[in-house]
């Protein structure tokens, strides 16, 4: 009777092989593994990953022990865990499989990663068994802690376990922080600011637990070299960019200064002033900042953006129709009157303007798909 073939099989998902100790894998053979296995034990003793490796490693002795056909080996993801490690998993799992050829896989693992690497390895070749392998001063707790450091390093985990959580302390934070300035406004009795520290602590916990989900931090960092690398270029798109940034902020600022000394302390008041006051400023900013990119598409490639032009339309015409649907409300709300005839003029630009965009948009297009007939 011919024997089966079996695979000792240890997966390390986010490569602390080849990041901690250089190693390059798939490994197959004994020999290879148990290099490899010193190789990271040297280097970071406490890393689980060795633990899992030595275990494989019994294992495939006990199995030729045993009289069995049998093979160990050793494959990695990557350091960024997630789809980019998944797909390197599964790289060199099928160069193993086309390799060694087994019948079936006993998978050795330190626990956390079974849930992620069980399906993949499955799905190819049937497994026997699954060997856990914990610390054995505190096995729950080994795992429920290795459980845990996974899932805050694995970028699709953090955005769908930390980033809700994330929110959910900063709208708690905010509801009692926007109470405490809405009794502030009306009261003028500093104690209701004072009094809000745990609330903001909140925020600021809630947007750090944010910003680590969807690693905000490392994109601003990107967003600055980026910026930097332009701006020595003398791209104009940068220039552009800070300038509708500072006139973001402008408006915000504006918006808040007009509504810090009102005498109504009406919420619904309180936003729609600030609306009122800030809208132009963000709505230029969009326009600065789209017409930056234009205008530095047409000096280095000479191309004109014609998306620019219909999409500057499109944000003005919205903003006169928001305009109108502003003086409206705080005319009818009793909070500013303003003459009915500006009301309907300003709702009749921005669907006038609207419909041009909409006219101009057609028209490109058309003219562009003849453009392209003529040419093939």
């Amino acid at each position: 009777m011919e024997k089966k073939k079996t695979l000792v099989l240890a997966v390390d998902r986010d490569n602390d092989y080849g990041v901690k100790a250089g190693v390059e894998t798939p490994v197959i053979g004994i020999e290879g593994c148990t290099k490899a296995a010193v190789a990271l034990g040297s280097k970071d003793p406490e890393d689980s990953d060795v633990n899992g490796l030595f275990a494989a490693i019994q294992m495939y002795n006990e199995l030729i022990e045993d009289g069995r056909d049998a093979e160990v080996a050793l494959i990695c993801g990557d350091e960024k865990v997630g789809h980019k490690s998944d797909s390197k998993v599964i790289d060199q799992l099928e160069e193993i499989l086309d390799i060694i050829k087994p019948d079936r896989v006993n998978l050795v693992g330190d626990g956390a990663e079974d849930e992620y690497v069980y399906p993949i390895i499955s799905s190819r070749v049937p497994i026997d068994s699954v060997k856990k392998v914990y610390v054995k001063q505190a096995p729950g707790l080994e795992s429920t802690l290795y459980v845990l450091s996974k899932m805050i390093r694995d970028p699709d985990k953090k955005k769908r376990f930390l980033a809700p959580i994330g929110v959910l302390l900063i709208l708690l934070g905010m509801i009692f922080v926007l109470e405490g300035v809405i009794a502030y406004l009306s009261t003028h009795d500093a104690s209701y600011i004072y009094n809000q520290t745990w609330s903001l602590v909140s925020i600021v916990l809630g947007l750090a637990v944010f910003m680590y989900a969807y690693e905000i931090v490392d994109m601003i960092v990107d967003k600055v070299k980026y910026g930097m690398k332009n701006i020595y270029s003398g791209n104009l798109a940068i220039t552009f960019t800070i300038l509708s940034f500072g006139l973001a902020v402008l408006g915000i600022v504006y918006g808040v200064y007009s509504v810090w000394g009102a005498q109504s302390y009406d919420l619904l008041y309180i936003v729609l002033e600030f609306s009122y006051n800030a809208m132009w400023f963000i709505v230029f900013a969009f326009v600065f900042k789209d017409a930056g990119k234009a205008l530095n598409n047409y000096i280095t490639m000479k191309k004109v953006n014609r998306s620019f032009m219909t999409g500057t339309i499109i944000i003005l015409g919205m903003a006169f129709l928001m305009q109108g649907v502003l003086d409206a409300s705080m005319t009818m709300l009793g909070y500013r009157m303003v003459d009915n005839a500006t009301v309907i003029t300003e709702i009749i630009a921005g669907i006038v303007v609207e419909i041009a965009a909409s006219i101009l948009q057609t028209n490109f297009s058309r003219y562009f798909r003849s453009s392209s007939k003529k040419d093939a």
